[in-house]
């Protein structure tokens, strides 16, 4: 494999949002009348809004006002932010540096949509890193369709083979592979089965690990 680029997720691997949003998303819920588990949201890592209302509807057979708790949801999520500044996952300042430096192309590939991804990579400094955003806007379908990296090689200039993703979720990972684009996982809130692990060409405990083996794994390429 010639290593040319790499494509990002955004939450849970740039940015450790996924907890943060877990508690805001059990807030809003609670708002509303209903106990959200952590676990209970967690099932929605790595889906986007449309597979996440779908998922809501069949857990609460349709009764859970998912419109008006993305709204409580989302204005809960950017006091959080405005209050705490963005949460930048470990490794991101060593890796972004590092890709730049060994020439690699970078894109964003996130099931989020553009109004967000764009804030948190202004907020958090890091957007000038990016060659290529691709959020669910621009796409017909979120992960698992791997429409969204197929959709990142294409602007970087790239064959899925030659990029590397990063992923932190299952789903993510299917997105991905189904785009014959080679996976390195970043665990997040969901621990990775041996089986995931298996789907995976490396998985690395940080961005901060994975950025120390990048230039190996270029001249390996």
């Amino acid at each position: 494999m010639t290593l040319r680029a790499l494509v990002f997720d955004m939450d849970g691997v740039l940015f450790d949002t996924e907890r943060l949003a877990a508690e805001t998303w059990a807030e809003a819920a609670r708002t509303l009348g209903f106990d959200l588990a952590e676990e209970v949201v967690r099932g929605t890592i790595g889906l986007d809004h449309v597979l996440t209302r779908a998922y809501y509807d069949r857990l609460f057979e349709g009764r859970f006002p998912f419109d008006r708790a993305e709204i409580v949801n989302r204005d809960l999520f950017r006091k959080r932010i405005a209050e705490r500044g963005v949460p930048v996952k470990p490794g991101v300042e060593r890796i972004l540096p590092e890709a730049r430096r060994l020439g690699l192309r970078v894109a964003l590939g996130t099931s989020s949509r553009a109004l967000y991804a764009h804030s948190m990579l202004w907020l958090s400094g890091i957007e000038h890193y990016f060659h290529a955003l691709v959020t669910r806007d621009l796409v017909q379908a979120g992960k698992p369709s791997p429409e969204i990296y197929l959709k990142a090689a294409s602007l970087l200039g790239c064959a899925c083979g030659e990029c590397l993703a990063f992923e932190d979720s299952p789903i993510g990972i299917e997105a991905a592979r189904a785009a014959g684009m080679p996976v390195a996982m970043v665990p997040d809130l969901i621990a990775p089965s041996e089986a995931v692990r298996a789907r995976c060409a490396r998985v690395f405990a940080s961005l901060a690990e994975a950025a120390e083996a990048l230039e190996a794994m270029v001249r390996a390429a």
